[in-house]
């Protein structure tokens, strides 16, 4: 049987994104209210479009994100970052690792990537230009190593996450 695991941003960034939002909304109205239809205007063509692409990149995107562990394997699904299926015959092992400290995994170059707040989605290159993808939600993740790349996963019930890989692989 398959299990999901999420990936979502932190809800604290999400209300300070919400705080913000609201600030600048103030600050539309004390300028309409004070004369300053210009100023008004140009916060809305400005902060109107900037809100709505970052509540995308930071609800939507990683809200999409999700890790199914299965018996065939593992499906990654973060769009649109990174997405891969993994099988458990191409796993050569699968360890923990922690993407603050261990070197091995020390970002060297991006190719397709975000990173933001702790949040970290996309295709990489490590050491030894090794390439790896990541989808995290906090610095410690579980390695799963093959021939061709990494894949570090870290959701938001990296525990259970775990033990159910634990469970299935054996």
């Amino acid at each position: 049987m398959a299990k999901t695991y999420k990936v979502p941003m932190s809800s604290t960034i999400l209300s300070l994104f919400l705080i913000f939002v609201a600030a600048v909304a103030a600050a539309v109205a004390w300028c309409f209210n004070s004369g300053l239809l210009w100023s008004a205007i140009c916060l809305i063509a400005v902060a109107g479009p900037l809100s709505v692409f970052y509540w995308y990149m930071l609800y939507i995107t990683p809200k999409r994100a999700s890790i199914t562990v299965a018996d065939e394997g593992v499906l990654l699904a973060a769009p649109p970052f990174a997405s891969a299926v993994i099988p458990w015959a191409s796993v050569v092992k699968t360890y923990p690792a922690n993407l603050a400290t261990d070197e091995a995994f020390k970002v060297t170059k991006t190719k397709k990537f975000m990173h933001f707040a702790g949040y970290r989605s996309g295709v990489v290159l490590v050491k030894d230009n090794r390439e790896a993808v990541i989808v995290s939600n906090r610095p410690d993740v579980l390695c799963f190593q093959t021939e061709e790349r990494f894949y570090l996963l870290g959701p938001a019930d990296l525990p259970g996450f775990m033990e159910e890989v634990e469970k299935i692989r054996g």
